[in-house]
C-alpha cells in the first residue's frame, strides 16, 4: 500500500511539474507577444508623431499660399481697376481724336 501511495505522489509530482512547465512556457509566450505589442504600440506612436508634425507643417504651407494668394488678388484687382481706368482714357483719346478729323477734315 505504501508503495502503490508513493507511485500516486510521485505520479501527482509530476503532474503539478507538468502543469507549472506549461504555465512557465504560457507566460513566457504571453510575455513576448506583450513584448512585441509594447514595440508595435511605440512604433505606431512614433509614426503619428511624424504624422502630426507633417500635418503642422502642411497647415502652415498652406496658410502661406492663402496668404500669398490673397496678396496676388489684390494685385490682380489693382491691375484690373488701372487697365480699366486706361482703357476709359484710350477711349475718351480716340472719341477727341475722332471729333478733330471731323473738325479739321
Amino acid at each position: 500500500m505504501e508503495e502503490q501511495q508513493k507511485v500516486q505522489n510521485n505520479m501527482g509530482e509530476k503532474d503539478i511539474l507538468e502543469i507549472f512547465r506549461e504555465i512557465k512556457e504560457k507566460i513566457e509566450r504571453i510575455t513576448e507577444e506583450k513584448n512585441k505589442l509594447e514595440m508595435k504600440h511605440h512604433e505606431i506612436e512614433e509614426q503619428l508623431k511624424q504624422v502630426q508634425q507633417k500635418e503642422i507643417e502642411l497647415r502652415d504651407t498652406i496658410a502661406k499660399f492663402a496668404q500669398k494668394e490673397a496678396e496676388l488678388n489684390a494685385q490682380r484687382i489693382n491691375i484690373e481697376k488701372k487697365l480699366n481706368d486706361i482703357n476709359e482714357k484710350l477711349e475718351k483719346l480716340m472719341k477727341v481724336q475722332k471729333e478733330l478729323k471731323e473738325v479739321w477734315g
